[in-house]
């Protein structure tokens, strides 16, 4: 499923880092927000040969970067801690080239949202800092994502994650659109809007700063999110825990 496609990597990293700087920069209509990060994952799954994963990441950690300097109006004071969390970031395409050779390349593309995801959920708990979650990138769009009081505030990352690999598995891939993908790109990205104005209850919304509150030191969320927090995030990272413990034990298996 996931084969290499036929465009050049500079121009993967290029129209990435401009579609995802983008994405950040107009919070107020963030519908860059599913396109702008599939080239990152084109980059990451075009690299087969393992004397060029490095050069890769050195890829995605750089755009990666540079949009999330835009999205913080390249304030100085910011950088070193936008360091730090790309670099985090970047560990998700790390560990999806490690497993990929155990998993297959079409079962491994899935790993991706799951690693990226729990490294969201890493800092979420642990983070020093501010830190820019995917689900921020429609912190200006409340009414988009009205169904996270059920998902948790991180479900709007994972909806992203989803959204973009869809779109890769779609253009990104064969130089034929897969049309199939395209029309589940389109489904994924309008359903959950058109469900947060027609069904979902906008005054459940949760907000950043509720999501933050309830992971502080000083908790004080009773309702049905704070019984839960956030849920996906959290399977999500043990279930990365999982998938590279059984990795490193096929790998070892395997050498004998």
């Amino acid at each position: 499923m996931a084969k290499k496609n036929n465009i050049r990597t500079v121009y993967l990293f290029v129209g990435g880092t401009i579609l995802f700087s983008l994405a950040w920069m107009m919070p107020s209509f963030p519908l860059l927000a599913f396109i702008g990060f599939a080239p990152f994952i084109a980059i990451a799954v075009n690299n087969r040969k393992e004397k060029s994963i490095w050069d890769s990441l050195e890829l995605i950690l750089l755009g990666l970067s540079i949009s999330y300097f835009a999205g913080s109006l390249f304030s100085f004071n910011q950088l070193a801690q936008i360091l730090v969390q790309t670099i985090l970031f970047t560990l998700s395409f790390l560990g999806y080239t490690f497993v990929r050779k155990s998993l297959g390349a079409g079962v491994s593309i899935i790993t991706l949202p799951l690693f990226w995801l729990a490294v969201e959920y890493t800092l979420l708990k642990w983070s020093p800092f501010p830190v820019n979650f995917l689900a921020d990138l429609f912190i200006l769009k409340p009414e988009w994502t009205a169904w996270n009081s059920s998902t948790g505030y991180l479900g709007a990352s994972l909806w992203v994650l989803i959204c973009n690999i869809l779109l890769y598995l779609g253009v990104l891939t064969e130089k034929k659109v897969n049309w199939v993908f395209i029309g589940l790109f389109i489904l994924s990205a309008a359903g959950p809007i058109l469900y947060s104005y027609y069904a979902a209850d906008i005054a459940q919304v949760v907000s950043r700063e509720e999501m933050m509150l309830l992971y502080s030191s000083h908790p004080s969320a009773n309702n049905n999110y704070g019984l839960k927090g956030e849920l996906i995030p959290r399977t999500a990272a043990w279930i990365s825990v999982l998938i590279i413990l059984f990795t490193l034990v096929k790998r070892k298996t395997t050498k004998k």
